[in-house]
């Protein structure tokens, strides 16, 4: 399932900061590429080519919100 809609992540963990600086350009905003009920699939704007997940809840490395 494709939903092409935009998310706003927050690094928090210092793994997640420096994959925020090389593949996101340090920006906030990715693509969900795919939502299911305990992660979300999301990838870069800028490098469509770096994908990753996050889990929904809890997750140690970032913090989201869906646009």
């Amino acid at each position: 399932m494709t939903l092409r809609r935009k998310v706003w992540v927050t690094p928090i963990s210092q793994q997640s900061k420096l994959t925020f600086v090389q593949y996101l350009n340090s920006k906030n905003i990715v693509r969900l590429e795919h939502k299911r009920e305990d992660k979300i699939f999301l990838s870069s704007l800028d490098n469509p080519d770096y994908w990753f997940w996050i889990n929904v809840n809890n997750d140690p490395n970032w913090e989201y919100k869906e646009l």
